[in-house]
């Protein structure tokens, strides 16, 4: 009998796949590596923004300073700031006429601030025109507070205490012209290598420009001479014949001759007029004549002339005809000094009278 072999069931394997990411513990391992770059990324920026700290205050500390080496222009002196260093949020006992300089490091009380130049970039500043030799300043009444930009810093600052900033050499007005008078001025406020400089662009209003008493040198020469004569040497010395353009002037001559004790003595001065006109000028150096008319009732010696002069000629006293009068002189009468029209040769037309009491006087304005 033919016994055949049992056919074996085939065995089937089922093989599953699982992905590693759905995986237990893979997902575990990578919540750990995620978490501790995190805290790797938080400390390291913990420790950047602590070494910025520590150099911004570092910097600080040392570093910015304000003091008078550091002036305006080069070589002149810094009216304004002692040697010292200012720092954000300290104090200076110093009143110097620049003040003292608060940094914007810490919030800046703007009720402080009289002058905003940060904001403004156009104010108005009265004061003095005054000079030390070399720089203007404007001298102003009282200290103010200038809030303005430190372009070395670039921050702005609080400057505190000026009563003298720089004038800028630049300013667009000739601000030497208003030297010593009181003006309200127009212009940019800066702050540059540790001063306040005004930056003038206009003259809004000034204080009146007082007349120059023409005050000089003089020398009192007694020479019986002609006018031509005292002119032509008062050039040769340097001078000019004496020409009078103030009272106080007047009265200072007048002052020097008095105490000179000459009172007798009829003094040439340097006006005189046309052979054919009336009005008298005080002439210069080439004998033009310049200014305004002295026997006008409006020139300022209209009341120092002796009485009923000008007179043009004479024709009393010892003169021998009728002798014109075409100079000014200065004469003293019963001690008092009047400006008179004289002969232009007072020894030779009146030699019994004059003679040995005829001089002049030499002005020298140097």
């Amino acid at each position: 009998m033919a016994f055949g072999k049992k056919k074996e069931k085939e065995k089937k394997v089922k093989i599953q796949t699982v992905s590693v990411s759905k995986n237990p513990l893979y997902q575990q391992q990578e919540s750990q590596v995620k978490e501790v770059l995190s805290a790797l990324a938080v400390a390291f920026v913990a420790i950047v923004l602590f070494c910025l700290i520590v150099w911004k205050f570092s910097y600080y500390s040392t570093g910015n300073s304000y003091s008078s080496n550091s002036g305006y222009s080069s070589g002149s002196p810094d009216p304004g700031y002692d040697s010292q260093t200012f720092v954000a949020g300290e104090g200076s006992d110093d009143s110097s006429d620049n003040g003292d300089v608060q940094l914007d490091e810490e919030e800046i009380d703007m009720s402080q601030v009289d002058v905003d130049a940060v904001s403004n970039g156009y104010v108005e500043l009265v004061g003095r025109i005054v000079s030390d030799g070399n720089n203007l300043f404007l001298q102003m009444d009282e200290p103010l507070n200038f809030y303005v930009f430190d372009p070395v810093q670039s921050e702005n600052i609080l400057v505190q205490g000026v009563n003298q900033p720089y004038i800028a050499d630049y300013s667009t007005v000739p601000v030497s012209d208003y030297e010593e008078r009181t003006v309200t001025a127009g212009g940019k406020v800066r702050f540059d290598n540790g001063n306040i400089i005004f930056q003038i662009s206009n003259i809004v209003s000034a204080e009146p420009e007082q007349d120059d008493p023409g005050i000089h040198q003089y020398q009192i020469v007694v020479e019986d001479c002609t006018w031509y004569d005292a002119f032509t040497r008062s050039i040769n010395q340097g001078g000019y014949l004496a020409r009078i353009s103030s009272p106080e002037e007047y009265q200072y001559i007048v002052d020097m001759l008095n105490s000179g004790g000459y009172t007798n003595i009829h003094f040439y001065l340097g006006g005189r007029r046309d052979d054919t006109g009336v009005d008298y000028y005080w002439v210069n150096e080439q004998n033009e004549f310049m200014g305004d008319c002295l026997n006008s009732s409006a020139s300022w010696c209209s009341s120092y002339w002796y009485q009923n002069e000008p007179s043009f000629r004479d024709t009393g006293s010892d003169a021998n005809g009728e002798i014109t009068e075409n100079v000014m002189n200065l004469f003293c009468v019963s001690g008092s000094w009047y400006l008179n029209d004289s002969s232009d040769n007072l020894a030779g037309n009146y030699p019994d009278l004059l003679s040995g009491k005829v001089g002049y006087i030499i002005e020298y304005e140097e």
